[in-house]
């Protein structure tokens, strides 16, 4: 690689790398104040935007005690390395992740009530690619899933990139990491889940297999799959068929097919026996 091209390549990568912790666009900061999930570290709002622009989010940000300043467009361009903020960019802190513990009395809390769905817990091992990972949740939320749970390595976390992919998604499901996913996933299916790993190489359909009852669902890396001591605890291992020349799908589009299949068996019968 010539000499040039390296420092490209490297502005790239500072780049990316700071706008990791920059939220920007008036839906992305606005759904964000409005969910009061994740803490804020910096509020800026250009000082071109009208009252009426600016209305909403300094009303929540001041029910949340954040100082919302204001600044030239410029300036926010040059803090969040993008000029297509739109007016508005915030630097969030890290994201507040629930624990395995949390996790485990959200389900049993909603096992206890009337719930409206039968619970579905997605397993994301090892999901790098942030646009994946964002599309992932947002079919999380349009299903309602329970819970996602994720490892701390080699995982994509929840940034600023993954919260707009969502369409905001992340604000609103309940996203737990966990140090040792596998024991975590051998309590859910003692507990009466039944743990299904997607996997393209599968001998059983996805339409052949039984998920009318609570669900773990597993979502393995794009590259390499679920891995092998996820696979060793699975019930089971399905395959999407597919009727085409492409022998694959992309893990979000996959994550949206298996988890609607799995809508459509549960809500086919009765939510208790």
């Amino acid at each position: 690689m010539a000499r040039s091209e390296k420092r490209k390549s490297r502005r790239r990568q500072l780049r990316a790398s700071h706008q990791k912790n920059w939220l920007i666009g008036r839906y992305a900061v606005t759904e964000a104040l409005r969910a009061a999930r994740w803490p804020f570290e910096e509020l800026y709002l250009a000082d071109s935007l009208t009252p009426s622009e600016t209305a909403e989010a300094e009303r929540l940000a001041d029910e949340a005690d954040i100082r919302a300043r204001r600044d030239t467009t410029d300036r926010l361009t040059e803090l969040c390395s993008a000029d297509h903020h739109q007016g508005f960019a915030a630097r969030m802190a890290p994201f507040p992740y629930e624990t395995p513990r949390q996790l485990r009395e959200r389900l049993q809390e909603s096992s206890s009530t009337a719930a409206a769905c039968v619970p579905v817990v997605v397993v994301c091992d090892r999901i790098q690619d942030t646009f994946n990972f964002g599309a992932i949740l947002r079919s999380c939320d349009a299903t309602n899933v329970a819970g996602i749970l994720i490892g701390p390595e080699q995982q994509a976390g929840v940034t600023p990139q993954v919260a707009r992919s969502s369409a905001g998604a992340v604000h609103h499901l309940p996203i737990a990491m966990a140090e040792n996913i596998v024991d975590c996933v051998i309590e859910m299916k003692t507990s009466g889940f039944k743990v299904v790993a997607a996997s393209e190489k599968a001998e059983e359909s996805l339409w052949a297999c039984d998920l009318s009852g609570p669900t773990v669902l597993v979502m393995g890396s794009e590259a390499r799959g679920v891995s092998t001591d996820l696979l060793a605890v699975c019930d089971v291992q399905v395959n999407i068929p597919m009727q085409g020349s492409v022998h694959s799908l992309n893990a979000s589009v996959a994550a949206g097919i298996l988890l609607y299949e799995i809508r459509r068996q549960q809500q086919s019968r009765p939510l208790y026996d």
